[in-house]
């Protein structure tokens, strides 16, 4: 499995699990089966949240195998000689410590390098159990990660749903509003208009008796000139 991708073992495990791309996102809490797809058939990089989704839905998966293709599929599977490191290895391992302290602790002496080579080689197995309980320990602090930031997008989201539910109400109220203003102005104008009409016709009926007295006034004139003329033609006459 080495020399496979970690998309090749996505795919191989989708396939152990006899599941369809849809019902393995679904699995691993994805809403559907797109990024999946594209891992396998487009050979994208699959991302450490995805990493995390799958080795959460999937407990039973091997991390190392999944991400280095190291060791077995199944987590358990390996055999306890796995557990068992050859004396050449666990000479190496004492070498590299005391290359560590000479480089960076040179007053050490050579008697602690050798006490500290013993005890590495007389307790191998419990300094690999303290280093497997370590990497425990960090894969659970990184699912704990993983929990974390996607309980914080899940917040995210929601705060974003209700930023978008209160801009929409503000963005009805907003319509709303503007509709009252236009049919207040609409209203007005009318209101205008009517009050305009109503100001002509009363001018017109104005200018119209205007006109009536200015005739009655003629009248008046004329008749009064008429009269004036008549007795003066009287006075003529009794002359």
């Amino acid at each position: 499995m080495k020399n496979l991708t970690t998309n090749d073992r996505i795919k191989h495990l989708i396939s152990f699990k006899q599941l369809s791309i849809s019902s393995f996102s679904r699995e691993i809490g994805l809403i559907n089966g797109v990024t999946i797809s594209k891992i396998i058939n487009q050979n994208r990089k699959p991302s450490s949240k995805t990493i995390g989704r799958i080795i959460k839905a999937f407990p039973d998966i091997n991390y190392d195998w999944l991400v280095n293709g190291e060791g077995d599929m199944i987590k358990g599977k390996e055999t306890s000689s796995n557990n068992v490191i050859e004396q050449d290895e666990m000479t190496v391992t004492a070498l590299q410590v005391t290359k560590y302290l000479n480089k960076f602790y040179p007053e050490s002496s050579n008697t602690v390098e050798q006490k500290l080579s013993k005890l590495i080689d007389s307790n191998h197995l419990h300094v690999l159990e303290f280093l497997q309980n370590g990497k425990n320990e960090i894969k659970e602090v990184i699912s704990r990660g993983f929990d974390s930031i996607e309980n914080r997008a899940i917040k995210i989201q929601e705060k974003s749903e209700i930023s978008r539910e209160k801009f929409l109400v503000a963005h009805k109220q907003t319509l709303e509003k503007v509709a009252s203003l236009e049919k207040e102005i609409d209203k007005k104008v009318k209101q205008m208009e009517s009050a305009y009409s109503l100001a002509i016709n009363k001018i017109n009926k104005l200018g119209n008796v205007v006109e009536n007295i200015n005739d009655g006034i003629l009248e008046i004139e004329t008749y009064n000139l008429v009269e004036e003329v008549r007795k003066l033609k009287e006075i003529s006459k009794n002359k």
